[in-house]
Protein backbone atom coordinates (compact mmCIF):
# COMPACT_ATOMS: atom_id res chain seq x y z
CA UNK A 1 0.00 0.00 0.00
CA UNK A 2 1.28 3.49 -0.83
CA UNK A 3 0.40 6.62 1.10
CA UNK A 4 1.85 10.13 1.17
CA UNK A 5 3.40 11.31 4.43
CA UNK A 6 4.50 14.94 4.73
CA UNK A 7 4.65 15.23 0.94
CA UNK A 8 6.65 12.04 0.30
CA UNK A 9 5.21 8.81 -1.05
CA UNK A 10 5.92 5.85 1.22
CA UNK A 11 5.25 2.14 0.93
CA UNK A 12 3.67 0.55 3.99
CA UNK A 13 4.44 -3.05 4.78
CA UNK A 14 2.56 -3.85 7.98
CA UNK A 15 0.75 -0.68 9.00
CA UNK A 16 -3.02 -0.92 8.89
CA UNK A 17 -3.85 1.94 11.26
CA UNK A 18 -2.26 5.22 12.27
CA UNK A 19 -1.14 3.58 15.54
CA UNK A 20 0.59 0.82 13.51
CA UNK A 21 2.35 3.47 11.41
CA UNK A 22 3.61 5.28 14.53
CA UNK A 23 5.10 2.03 15.83
CA UNK A 24 6.51 0.95 12.43
CA UNK A 25 8.25 4.30 11.87
CA UNK A 26 9.28 4.71 15.52
CA UNK A 27 7.65 8.12 15.85
CA UNK A 28 8.83 9.55 19.17
CA UNK A 29 7.79 12.43 21.35
CA UNK A 30 4.50 13.25 22.99
CA UNK A 31 3.69 16.44 21.16
CA UNK A 32 2.54 15.72 17.62
CA UNK A 33 -0.61 15.97 15.55
CA UNK A 34 -1.64 13.70 12.70
CA UNK A 35 -3.90 14.80 9.88
CA UNK A 36 -5.39 12.27 7.46
CA UNK A 37 -6.87 13.56 4.23
CA UNK A 38 -7.22 17.11 5.65
CA UNK A 39 -8.87 15.93 8.90
CA UNK A 40 -7.09 16.06 12.26
CA UNK A 41 -7.29 12.68 13.95
CA UNK A 42 -7.70 12.67 17.75
CA UNK A 43 -4.97 10.70 19.53
CA UNK A 44 -7.53 8.32 21.04
CA UNK A 45 -8.61 7.33 17.50
CA UNK A 46 -5.14 6.39 16.16
CA UNK A 47 -5.66 2.67 16.79
CA UNK A 48 -9.03 2.58 15.01
CA UNK A 49 -8.24 4.92 12.08
CA UNK A 50 -7.42 2.67 9.13
CA UNK A 51 -4.94 3.64 6.46
CA UNK A 52 -5.90 3.06 2.83
CA UNK A 53 -3.97 3.20 -0.42
CA UNK A 54 -3.65 6.82 -1.53
CA UNK A 55 -4.21 8.43 1.88
CA UNK A 56 -2.43 11.72 2.53
CA UNK A 57 -0.95 12.03 6.02
CA UNK A 58 0.60 15.09 7.62
CA UNK A 59 2.54 14.46 10.81
CA UNK A 60 3.54 17.60 12.69
CA UNK A 61 5.68 17.55 15.82
CA UNK A 62 5.97 20.38 18.32
CA UNK A 63 9.30 21.48 19.78
CA UNK A 64 9.54 23.62 22.86
CA UNK A 65 12.35 25.90 23.86
CA UNK A 66 13.16 29.36 24.82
Amino acid sequence: MKITVNGKEVELKNSKTIADYIIEKNVTGKMYVIEKNLEIIPKEDYSKTELKDGDIIELVGFVGGG
